[in-house]
């Protein structure tokens, strides 16, 4: 397959598409799953702060996504966030190589992007920007990787906006894991018919009173106490977890067989 050349009129095209532009449900990232040749695997995903979906480059991404996302502080996730305006921010840029981030055959430049834009609320409920880039620890070996990020640094830096480097060594694959199961009972229509939040409400007294049993006896008994389908309190265990109503030590693996006091922080 031919190499698709970048060139100022696809750049023109990406802006007045309105990439990298607007924020939350409104915002378009500069890239698509299917403008990716990683070599991890690219993926798409709903978000549930956002209410659109978010296009990720790699499994360390999309890790990196549900942790963000779970997180009580991040009100705003901008993926493959544009630094459109890199050459005008950054001042002291003759030492940095640009020319290696050039199209060989256009030499159009290409557009630098970072992986992750989000927008934080701190305990007062101010909101401010941080920015994360997620590379591989065999990744930043690389010559070429350390040249761009040193000018993802610099940019962010001028900007005055906080910027780090996230690894695999800090995505905790069990963490991302356990975000994931319980994530599912947040999407619209996961719960079918099951009212879940008047019978969760119930489950959670349910279980604060029996807390010396094993869970997966209690969900059994709730199920049989309430009428409802086998699985279903468990469905409404999670959605507790998800909405943080439970909170437990999503490090570890949930053991189903432990009391409901051994599993609570």
């Amino acid at each position: 397959m031919a190499k698709i050349q970048w060139s100022k009129e696809k750049l023109h095209r990406y802006i007045k598409e309105g990439r990298g532009q607007g924020v939350g449900k409104d915002y378009t990232p500069w890239n698509y799953t299917y403008n990716y040749s990683s070599k991890g695997r690219a993926s798409r995903i709903f978000g549930l702060k956002t209410g659109r979906i978010h296009h990720l480059q790699s499994d360390n991404q999309y890790r990196a996504f549900l942790l963000f996302e779970f997180s009580s502080k991040v009100v705003d996730i901008r993926e493959s966030f544009p630094l459109l305006d890199v050459n005008e921010v950054i001042d002291d840029k003759e030492d940095l190589r640009f020319d290696k981030f050039t199209d060989r055959e256009t030499k159009e430049p290409y557009v630098l992007t970072t992986n992750f834009l989000l927008t934080v609320k701190d305990m007062d409920g101010k909101e401010f920007l941080l920015a994360r880039t997620i590379k591989n620890t065999t990744e930043l070996k690389r010559r070429i990787t350390f040249e761009r990020l040193e000018i993802e640094r610099r940019y962010w830096e001028h900007k005055g906006i906080d910027w780090k480097i996230i690894t695999e060594k800090q995505l905790s694959r069990q963490l991302a894991k356990n975000i994931e199961w319980v994530r599912e009972t947040m999407l619209e229509g996961s719960e079918g018919k099951l009212n879940k939040e008047e019978l969760s409400v119930i489950l959670l007294r349910y279980l604060l009173e029996n807390d010396e049993l094993p869970l997966k006896e209690l969900l059994k008994l709730f199920d049989k106490m309430e009428g409802l389908q086998k699985g279903s309190a468990l469905f409404l265990f999670r959605y507790l977890i998800a909405m943080k109503e439970i909170v437990i030590d999503m490090e570890k693996k949930i053991e189903l067989s432990l009391t409901v006091n051994d599993l609570l922080k």
